[in-house]
């Protein structure tokens, strides 16, 4: 009961973080954080509920774990940790979760400016969502036309990102809509197609 609440306060505390968290319009779109004291905070926590071994005979735990400590060491800018824990998190998990944590470990590789690797995951990830039809497609789509954005791909970028659109739009989720609205935004206005 115990490593349950602390997964439910660790939970909280990520949740928290999320206010502090933006895209940053004048660096592609990549995600930073506005208060890095309080990101620090919450990799510590992390870490520290990691090394404890929260009940490390939960393997959902340790992925939920690995695959944010992950992101918030990328958003941080520290691609090394970033890109060793979550292949952790991707080793450890299946379907949805790997899919989920292979998109987190190709943005991770993209801003640590190695694009080609990146790409293939995106480009793998894009196959294993069509045949597993996943609901996680226009995520992969997203990403990828973000990698390809950096590129200066701007038609393939644009490409990638009225896929995410459509498949959002389907969905219906206003939040998802409104973040690739801001990606085809910022392509039309920085990339020209205006």
């Amino acid at each position: 009961m115990d490593d349950i609440l602390k997964i439910d306060d660790l939970k909280k505390e990520f949740l928290s973080l999320q206010s502090f968290i933006y895209f940053d319009e004048n660096d592609f779109l990549r995600e930073k954080c506005s208060d890095e004291v309080a990101l620090q905070k919450v990799i510590r926590d992390f870490e520290k509920a990691i090394f404890e071994g929260t009940n490390r005979s939960q393997t959902e735990e340790l992925i939920f774990l690995y695959g944010t400590i992950g992101n918030l060491y990328r958003i941080k800018g520290e691609m090394k940790p970033a890109i060793e824990v979550l292949s952790k998190a991707v080793e450890l998990s299946e379907g949805n979760k790997q899919i989920s944590n292979l998109i987190r470990l190709g943005e991770a590789l993209k801003y640590a400016d190695q694009y080609q690797q990146a790409l293939s995951i995106f480009n793998a990830v894009i196959n294993q969502c069509k045949q597993e039809h996943s609901q996680l497609l226009d995520f992969a789509y997203q990403h990828k036309g973000k990698c390809l954005l950096e590129l200066e791909e701007i038609s393939e970028a644009y490409e990638c990102f009225q896929k995410a659109m459509d498949l959002r739009v389907r969905k219906g989720d206003e939040s998802l809509i409104d973040s690739t609205q801001k990606a085809l935004n910022f392509v039309k206005h920085h990339g020209g197609l205006e």
